[in-house]
């Protein structure tokens, strides 16, 4: 994906971004080389932590805003070997995609856009392959988790225990009705191309000021496609494009983006309270879930630890 607001991942609450996705590619950082002398500072099963790797850890945890003494770190890193370690029983890989949508998550968790933490650890100088180490190690165990909860869902009696929490008048959010508007791009000279065409994106913008007249506007333009409408529900997108949308006024367009397709808008034709429940269900639903997943995850964690082989020097 290329544009926060492409609109076949509005469902998806991490959107993968240009910056996650260049370092999964290997083209944010500059390799920090490694000292010529490094300690082996404690082993897990055998394998190795060097000084290297917990004065890396550090730097990580601080900019995940997390305890990151040497001990904080340490531990860090030895949890990391005990979770290579049972999905390699298993031979579970992550894919460099899957590993962008681990630091997204993280990201999220933080109340942070993806770009923004990429750029904090660039800032931090942090090495590439101890970053795509740690996330490849989270991603793998959470795909281990999951497969041993496969099928368990949230009770009915917890959904409805979180929805009486306000005494059953749980919000059920925002319902944003939407087109999308796109300005497609076909010379080679793409830069050009696309400077060009966000002006003329600008220029429809400021003319576009409901959705009556500005949609037929939009498609008597040349090169200029308008996809159906669709609806979507602010507690199944992510919180970016959700103040994205809530930042734009009814009948107007979203700024213009540059993405895979060309350069995109976002037609907000319409919002206003849902009278749909389902919503606010599947959000309750995917958080309990969420929860549930995570105290499994430490659950199994300790477990490794309690007969792991772990020897500090």
């Amino acid at each position: 994906m290329f544009g926060r607001i492409s609109l076949d991942r509005l469902m998806f609450h991490r959107p993968l971004t240009w910056a996650v996705a260049l370092l999964v590619a290997g083209g944010v950082f500059s390799v920090a080389p490694r000292a010529q002398a490094q300690a082996i500072i404690a082993t897990v099963n055998g394998a190795p932590i060097t000084s290297w790797d917990v004065a890396e850890r550090e730097k990580l945890l601080r900019v995940m805003r997390k305890p990151s003494s040497y001990d904080d770190a340490l531990n860090s890193m030895i949890d990391d070997q005990l979770k290579i370690g049972e999905t390699d029983k298993f031979k579970i890989t992550a894919t460099s995609s899957e590993i962008g949508e681990q630091i997204s998550l993280e990201a999220n968790l933080m109340h942070m856009a993806p770009s923004a933490l990429m750029s904090a650890i660039q800032q931090a100088g942090i090495s590439e392959q101890h970053i795509k180490d740690h996330f490849t190690a989270d991603f793998e165990f959470n795909l281990l988790v999951q497969a041993y909860n496969k099928g368990v869902d949230a009770s009915e009696g917890a959904i409805r225990a979180e929805l009486a929490k306000d005494g059953g008048r749980s919000a059920a959010g925002v319902d944003y009705k939407l087109h999308q508007v796109i300005f497609t791009l076909h010379g080679n000279n793409v830069f050009a191309e696309t400077q060009e065409r966000m002006k003329a994106a600008e220029q429809l913008r400021l003319r576009f000021t409901n959705c009556a007249e500005g949609l037929p506007l939009a498609r008597a333009m040349d090169d200029v496609a308008v996809k159906d409408e669709i609806i979507r529900n602010s507690l199944t997108i992510s919180d970016q494009l959700k103040d994205l949308l809530d930042k734009t006024p009814a009948g107007h367009l979203t700024p213009p983006e540059r993405s895979a397709d060309g350069v995109e808008m976002i037609a907000v034709c319409s919002k206003g309270m849902s009278n749909d429940d389902t919503a606010v269900r599947k959000a309750i639903s995917e958080r309990l879930l969420s929860a549930q997943m995570r105290a499994d995850a430490a659950r199994r964690l300790a477990e490794l630890r309690s007969y792991a082989v772990i020897v500090k020097r």
